[in-house]
């Protein structure tokens, strides 16, 4: 039997809870960012997914201002291969928040991001995101 590479990926670590699907019953890509303050849906172009010598990087932008800048969250997801369609497989990795100035930050020299690693735990596996939206809506409706 071929092996299997997951399409979800589900990390939590410090008090964040990151999920994150390949593409879902749209195609598209899908990242779910709580931390305990907010609960934040991301689809398609908001969802910046690089693949990288080292894995896949998944970055999502958690807070902007025009002016003084913002944040992002990011993943670094190894290359797994799962056993077959049923199996999941457990990982490590860090997420990276990224805070970052904006044009009208002070001061206007330096050091313009910092970088805070948080280590996560995470779950991958294989879903079939048709079904999955099913089961979801079937489970919201009864």
């Amino acid at each position: 039997m071929p092996n299997v590479q997951p399409n979800e990926y589900t990390l939590t670590g410090g008090n964040i809870t990151f999920t994150f699907v390949k593409h879902n019953f749209l195609g598209q890509p899908f990242a779910q960012y709580s931390d305990g303050t907010q609960t934040r849906d991301y689809f398609g172009s908001a969802v910046r997914v690089l693949e990288t010598g080292i894995g896949t990087l998944v970055t999502v932008t958690t807070f902007m201002t025009i002016d003084t800048g913002g944040t992002e969250f990011s993943v670094l997801l190894p290359l797994i291969e799962l056993s077959g369609p049923n199996s999941t497989q457990s990982f490590s990795t860090d997420g990276i928040i990224t805070h970052y100035k904006g044009p009208d930050s002070f001061p206007l020299t330096g050091i313009r991001e910092s970088y805070e690693f948080i280590p996560m735990q995470g779950t991958a596996r294989e879903i079939f995101p048709i079904l999955e939206k099913t089961k979801f809506a079937v489970s919201k409706a009864g």
